[in-house]
């Protein structure tokens, strides 16, 4: 919905948009973070203690771990994605939320499918790829494009891509 260099310019538009839910669960969101060596490993421990690592490989000396956070309001988690995103390519992920019905368009309201995130430093949903820009995801049913648009709108802008497979 949105790419840009400016991470606050990001995390205004995921508030309006989280505004815009019908429900949403302030701390039904968590951070994540790709560490693909023990010395990002370390810098996002040490700037979020208590941060959970899943190690990928074989067992704890592997390339890639995740490091996951668990946040409980909008200011939490801000403030960890701004820590964390001048360390690596990370994402926040608001996933108990409801997204209105929008009867003109035949929708109902949204809960399954709804879904707001903030990919910083990277263009895709799974962060994996390094980009100089901050992307906000919208996730929606897949085939209710509209749904995205029209959220779009309610905050005063557009959809700036393709709809894309997501998890």
């Amino acid at each position: 919905m949105l790419r840009t260099t400016d991470l606050a310019e990001a995390l205004a538009l995921a508030q309006k948009l989280l505004a815009t839910a019908f429900w949403y669960r302030p701390d039904g969101c968590y951070l994540d973070a790709w560490a693909r060596d023990d010395d990002v490993l370390r810098r996002l421990t040490e700037a979020r203690p208590g941060a959970q690592v899943s190690f990928y490989g074989d067992g704890h000396t592997a390339p890639t771990a995740s490091v996951m956070l668990g946040v409980s309001d909008f200011v939490q988690a801000s403030e960890a994605l701004s820590t964390w995103a001048h360390i690596t390519r990370c994402y926040v992920l608001w996933h108990d939320l409801k997204w209105p019905a929008v009867p003109e368009l035949g929708l109902s309201e949204e809960y399954k499918y709804a879904e707001l995130q903030v990919a910083c430093n990277s263009h895709s949903i799974d962060c994996d790829e390094w980009a100089a820009e901050h992307t906000v995801f919208i996730h929606a049913r897949p085939g209710h494009d509209a749904r995205a648009a029209w959220l779009a709108a309610q905050v005063g802008t557009r959809v700036v891509g393709p709809p894309a497979e997501g998890w």
